[in-house]
């Protein structure tokens, strides 16, 4: 079963809705807004979902944290800036695109000993280095990925990282 949410719409589920979409494998949603425990609550509706794809601008920093462990493909695109909040248990995930996101303080990925190939094209704070870690992390987590792409914006913020610690331990 497959799910296209599209266009110039708004998506908000209320908390209190119970959605079930139980045979669902494929679910994009590519639309300009949409509030971040919307996308949490559409999401445990979709015990079986394989293939997810996010573009949108989100309205609130809730966490994304729903994302079923049967993920095999994700892909995630927010408006440039915009700080990502994700807490993700994917063990089955084998695809991995990030694209246009700031990494906040909350990005947590695990079990991504499976992901084949990964994408990277994410930012950061630059006043805060706190959010250079979860990338970091990321990384660290990705390290058995057999086919890496890193941006040139990825790059610079691993640079800014290594330059950063190599600074300030020469210190220590």
């Amino acid at each position: 079963m497959f799910l296209r949410l599209s266009g110039g719409i708004n998506l908000y589920i209320p908390s209190s809705t119970v959605i079930s979409l139980p045979s669902l494998k494929v679910l994009l949603i590519d639309i300009a807004y949409v509030e971040m425990s919307s996308v949490n609550a559409l999401l445990c509706g979709c015990p079986v979902i394989e293939t997810l794809d996010l573009s949108f601008c989100p309205l609130s920093l809730d966490i994304v944290c729903n994302i079923p462990s049967s993920l095999k493909w994700l892909k995630v695109t927010a408006a440039r800036n915009t700080e990502a909040h994700f807490e993700i248990n994917a063990p089955d995930l084998e695809y991995l695109n990030i694209t246009q996101i700031t990494f906040g303080k909350v990005f947590s990925m695990y079990n991504l000993h499976n992901v084949v190939e990964s994408h990277l094209d994410v930012d950061i704070y630059p006043e805060s280095l706190g959010s250079v870690i979860p990338l970091h992390n990321l990384l660290g987590a990705l390290s058995g990925t057999k086919h890496l792409v890193l941006s040139r914006s990825t790059t610079q913020v691993k640079f800014f990282f290594l330059s950063y610690f190599m600074f300030t331990s020469s210190f220590i």
